[in-house]
């Protein structure tokens, strides 16, 4: 059992309002986490502020709701870099796509096998999502290791192939 606040921040995570929380609610602990979701909202709006996950979830549903806004941040931002893409969870995704919107400048750096925030909402599927999102997207693997000899990175390449990959890679050095 995930205690109630782990429980909020994984729908806040997931771009879930109270309400979407409530409808996808499987059990009477989702069902009453849920319903404490929904005061929780509350209380903050009334008090003025914003929790942690808030800081990306309240921008995600401003942009969502008004399309001016969206539209004069969009305009502002001519390119945009975003690093350790791996560890993004879907709000942040979301916002990323509304951000850059259809035209897509922008540059993401990531590695599904270092993907260390999964206890954080961290979605690694996300860098295959991003390429179906964006098909024009130009995928350029960094598999040179500038700081390893070819003995260590022959074990970490056996240790890595072990795992699920959403792109193979093989770790190589000149050293």
């Amino acid at each position: 059992i995930k205690p109630l606040s782990w429980q909020i921040s994984e729908w806040k995570n997931q771009a879930y309002l109270p309400s979407q929380a409530a409808a996808s609610a499987e059990d009477s602990q989702q069902q009453f986490a849920a319903a404490l979701y929904e005061q929780y909202q509350r209380y903050i709006k009334v008090c003025n502020a914003v929790d942690f996950d808030d800081l990306i979830l309240a921008p995600l549903q401003l942009f969502q709701q008004h399309p001016e806004i969206r539209e004069k941040w969009r305009n502002s931002i001519r390119y945009m870099l975003l690093d350790e893409y791996q560890d993004t969870n879907t709000t942040q995704y979301e916002l990323f796509k509304l951000l850059v919107g259809p035209l897509g400048q922008f540059t993401v750096v990531g590695d599904d096998d270092q993907s260390i925030y999964a206890w954080r909402g961290a979605n690694p599927e996300n860098l295959f999502q991003i390429k179906k999102d964006f098909p024009r997207l130009d995928i350029i693997k960094l598999e040179q290791n500038y700081r390893s000899n070819q003995h260590i990175l022959k074990a970490a390449n056996q240790l890595i192939s072990n795992n699920p990959h959403l792109f193979e890679k093989k770790l190589w050095s000149n050293i």
